[in-house]
């Protein structure tokens, strides 16, 4: 539950960064670039984390990489805007999951009663 919620946070954040570097017209294929790329990507930098000893920082790196160059041939976008969308969201997004922390237990708040 806890890789879900860090999902659905990477989400709201990263979204609405991407989403602002584009006008009205193309603003709705650059939100479904982003969440094609994040869906992508999550899942990737999941498994390295849970599975290697990598340093998470250096796997971030390679996911901004990854994510300018997707934005780059999908959005059409120069490279440098490229790097800078992903560099942004990446950056809010990483900072986010850092400070915002959940318990496994928050979503089982319900107790078993029998009245």
């Amino acid at each position: 539950m806890v890789l879900a919620f860090n999902l659905l946070l990477i989400l709201l954040v990263e979204l609405p960064i991407v989403g602002f570097f584009f006008r009205k017209r193309k603003r709705k294929l650059a939100l479904v670039a982003g969440l094609f790329v994040n869906i992508i990507t999550w899942p990737l930098v999941n498994i390295i984390r849970l599975n290697t000893d990598w340093n998470l920082n250096m796997v971030e790196i390679g996911v901004v990489i990854f994510e300018g160059v997707a934005y780059w041939l999908l959005l059409g976008r120069n490279w440098k805007k490229a790097i800078l969308i992903t560099l942004l969201a990446n950056a809010a997004s990483f900072i986010v999951t850092k400070s915002v922390h959940i318990t496994p237990d928050f979503f089982q708040t319900k107790t078993n009663i029998i009245r």
